[in-house]
């Protein structure tokens, strides 16, 4: 579930809204660094991730999660709400607020029905690439099992994210989407995400994930600031509350009959 916020998860749910006047970048992404050494494999790389993030045990421990937070895009003026919601093995729903209200995006997944919502097009039953997109997103504890979730991940080299140094790591995701994953060298977590890949109307669409402030949250690490910059929109998503193991009914993600859902409460 840490990879709702953290890995590019975000990023599909957020920037299907985020459309406007393009503007430069206020960071630049990660730069490749000059180092030429002897690079870990990927078994060591997924090991020391899973590790960095809590490990097997800990995630084994929680049942549901439930993050609260703050999303803003300063070149529009909107601020707003964030709810990601999961509950093991695969189900998940996101609910995103701008504007008091006026824009409201949901996306849901049961284990077997994907679907999304939003206050401009209503709501769509997820199909093809679209739906294998939603059932990765939905793995509970996809951070300590990612060969399982990326299969294809080959370590291309070496890169500098801010100070930090770390690995970087090619995989892909259904729809022909390629991400590059920024695992610091030090403890192995995943801190950055260069995505790149066809959104739902085909159009390609761009963005640099940074994963930042991690807390240690009932044996997990939770990234609780995370800043995606794409030519389309700059935006901030900051994490206030993270709730584990509370009772969460199958219903709220399960796609509603007709109307968009009501926003999720727990």
């Amino acid at each position: 579930m840490n990879r709702k916020l953290s890995h590019f998860a975000i990023a599909s749910v957020v920037l299907a809204f985020c459309v406007g006047p393009a503007f430069p970048q206020s960071t630049p992404p990660p730069k490749a660094a000059a180092k030429e050494e002897a690079l870990p494999s990927v078994d060591e790389l997924a090991a020391k991730c899973a590790k960095a993030s809590g490990g097997k045990e800990a995630w084994a421990k929680l049942s549901t999660q439930v993050l609260d937070g703050t999303i803003e895009l300063p070149a529009f003026g909107l601020t707003g709400k964030v709810e990601f919601i999961a509950k093991a093995p695969n189900k998940m729903l996101h609910v995103v607020t701008l504007g008091d209200g006026q824009f409201v995006q949901k996306q849901g997944f049961d284990g077997r029905v994907a679907w999304k919502s939003d206050t401009q097009t209503g709501l769509r039953k997820l199909e093809g690439a679209e739906l294998e997109q939603a059932r990765m997103e939905a793995i509970f504890d996809s951070d300590v099992r990612l060969k399982e979730v990326f299969p294809d991940m080959k370590v291309t080299g070496r890169a500098k994210v801010g100070d930090r140094d770390t690995y970087t790591v090619l995989a892909h995701e259904p729809g022909g989407k390629t991400d590059t994953f920024y695992f610091d060298a030090q403890t192995g977590q995943r801190i950055a995400v260069d995505s790149e890949g066809p959104d739902e109307s085909g159009k390609v669409v761009k963005a640099n994930i940074f994963l930042e402030d991690f807390r240690p949250i009932d044996g997990i690490q939770m990234p609780f600031r995370i800043r995606i910059e794409s030519p389309a929109a700059n935006l901030v998503i900051t994490l206030q509350e993270v709730h584990h193991n509370v009772p969460i009914e199958d219903s709220i993600f399960a796609m509603p009959s007709s109307e968009p859902a009501a926003t999720a409460t727990h």
